[in-house]
């Protein structure tokens, strides 16, 4: 191998190693998001992921939070076709489906505006556990000053304690470039992460 062919094997492995060691960290803080349990004014939940609203409605239900909020339903959906009928009717004014937003950024624009319209200074975020440190990072940077809570579910295709194996590190990696794709555009745009971009999905 050539001098120059030599060179840029080392750069390659070097990119490769901090890449990885990138990676590993995205990992370790992932895992630092556990089930937060002081409550808040509401309880978020970004569906699109197993458990998240079963979690919520749990939440509502042991006075963790006055207010449900269901972030990225699907336009047809309803509580009864969400909840299998399981909702009451005393609680069902303290849930609101909001089914606007298409990204996680979306989301917390939405539960921005729903927080902003009734007087809600803190809340618990409910999503996966792979999706939490993007969630919360997008949040926080969209709603300054509100007090978050995020709250990681576990669920039967994903815990962060098993992550290499079934589909964890397919799920941890998509998530490692969306968060990183995130913080590059907060940084460039101050915040103002185009309707639409590369993270579409509430996932």
């Amino acid at each position: 191998m050539n001098r120059r062919g030599t060179i840029i094997s080392i750069a390659a492995i070097a990119a490769l190693s901090v890449l990885v060691s990138m990676f590993l960290d995205f990992v370790d803080d992932t895992r630092g998001y556990r089930q937060a349990g002081a409550g808040a004014d509401a309880i978020v939940v970004l569906t699109g992921g197993r458990g998240r609203t079963a979690e919520g409605l749990s939440l509502l239900r042991k006075g963790k939070g006055e207010l449900l909020i269901l972030s990225g339903v699907h336009a047809d959906a309803d509580l009864d076709s969400i909840y299998l009928n399981q909702v009451n009717l005393v609680e069902r004014p303290s849930i609101v489906l909001e089914k606007f937003s298409k990204s996680t950024y979306e989301n917390a624009l939405e539960v921005r505006r729903i927080m902003e319209e009734r007087g809600l200074k803190s809340m618990v975020l409910i999503t996966s556990g792979y999706h939490i440190k993007r969630a919360h990072y997008t949040f926080s940077k969209v709603m300054p000053g509100i007090r978050i809570e995020p709250y990681s579910v576990s669920t039967s295709n994903f815990e962060i304690d098993s992550w290499y194996g079934g589909k964890g590190l397919g799920l941890l990696a998509a998530e490692f470039l969306k968060y990183y794709w995130y913080m590059g555009r907060f940084a460039v745009l101050g915040g103002q992460v185009p309707a639409g971009g590369a993270a579409s999905g509430s996932v």
